[in-house]
């Protein structure tokens, strides 16, 4: 840390010197504007870049180190998760069929990356996605929509005995991980660039806390998927009337009590996460009381339903854990 003395000019105006090392390797001029933000924690960010703009990052692949496919889609995953806006993959003689293929899978699961040019040893993904169309909140509030009717769906298909409905619901994880990655990237775009916080609406403190939330709405997204496989196994095996009406009302309850956490986030209302704990609790006794009422190893089924049952409770477990999260959110905004 370099340590600078505050001098004042003309009796009213407050000058601290910029380091010369700094100014050179950011091509500033004399009369060029600089921006000044103000963080939180009272610290002052100083920044050549006014318009919030990302800067250009460029990530390479050499396919002479690459022979899995699997590896490459990690790569390609890891390198627009951490905030690469131009991604090159290279061969020096042709690029082997797989490279295409995987780009193609790549471009399908993330958002805004497309394919910029293509040639027999070269392609280039570029992102087209401004940071700023994609608020924090309105990427949650998309998750807890497909989670919910993944969870509706899933008690739907068991009813009407609709295996395709089970594969759709399984698929649709795919679009609860490409949101996750998304506010995954707009994060750590955030850290490289403090100045997109005015852009994105939001700061750095509490964009981590919305990074929280989705990271626990993926697993959620996770455990419905696990829901939809029990629920697939259970088509062809008659469910008594007690346990399809059990189900239903644990995927109701489960739900209500994920929206509650995730409003208590939403409003920092620490009443409605306290009461939300407390509901998670009560639901947590009422899975193990129908799991222990219905257990009947001579029942046809029994095991994908407890299994299921098992899911919702997981489900309202780790709505405990955004609770959490709004109780330090809101802990930290009241300061």
């Amino acid at each position: 840390m370099e340590i600078r003395k505050v001098q004042i000019t003309g009796g009213s105006s407050y000058i601290v010197s910029l380091p010369k090392e700094w100014i050179r390797e950011s091509d500033i001029k004399k009369n060029d504007p600089l921006g000044l933000i103000v963080q939180p924690d009272g610290t002052l960010t100083i920044t050549p870049r006014l318009s919030g703009k990302t800067a250009e990052r460029e990530k390479e692949f050499n396919m002479k180190e690459i022979r899995d496919p699997d590896v490459l889609y990690r790569l390609l995953i890891g390198a627009y998760v951490t905030g690469y806006n131009r991604i090159i993959i290279k061969a020096q003689t042709r690029l082997p069929s797989f490279a295409h293929r995987v780009v193609r899978m790549f471009i399908q699961v993330s958002i805004g990356q497309e394919v910029s040019e293509e040639t027999e040893r070269t392609i280039v993904i570029k992102d087209l996605l401004n940071p700023g169309e994609m608020p924090f909140e309105n990427i949650i509030s998309r998750m807890i929509v497909i989670i919910e009717g993944m969870t509706k769906d899933s008690l739907f298909a068991l009813k009407t005995r609709d295996s395709e409905l089970t594969d759709d619901i399984i698929l649709r994880d795919r679009d609860i991980n490409r949101l996750y990655w998304l506010i995954s990237r707009q994060y750590n775009l955030l850290l490289k660039n403090v100045s997109l916080s005015r852009e994105m609406g939001i700061n750095v403190d509490n964009a981590i806390h919305y990074l929280q939330v989705s990271r626990v709405l993926e697993r959620v997204g996770d455990q419905i998927v696990h829901i939809a496989e029990n629920v697939k196994s259970l088509l062809y095996t008659p469910v008594e009337r007690k346990m399809m009406d059990s189900l239903t009302q644990l995927s109701y309850e489960s739900i209500n009590i994920l929206n509650s956490s995730v409003k208590s986030f939403y409003n920092e209302d620490i009443n409605l996460t306290n009461n939300t704990l407390t509901d998670i609790k009560e639901f947590r006794k009422k899975c193990d009381k129908i799991s222990y009422d219905l257990f009947d190893t001579n029942k046809p089924g029994i095991v994908p339903f407890a299994y299921i049952i098992e899911n919702f409770k997981r489900v309202s477990e780790y709505s405990g854990v955004i609770c959490e999260t709004s109780i330090n959110y809101y802990v930290m905004n009241s300061e």
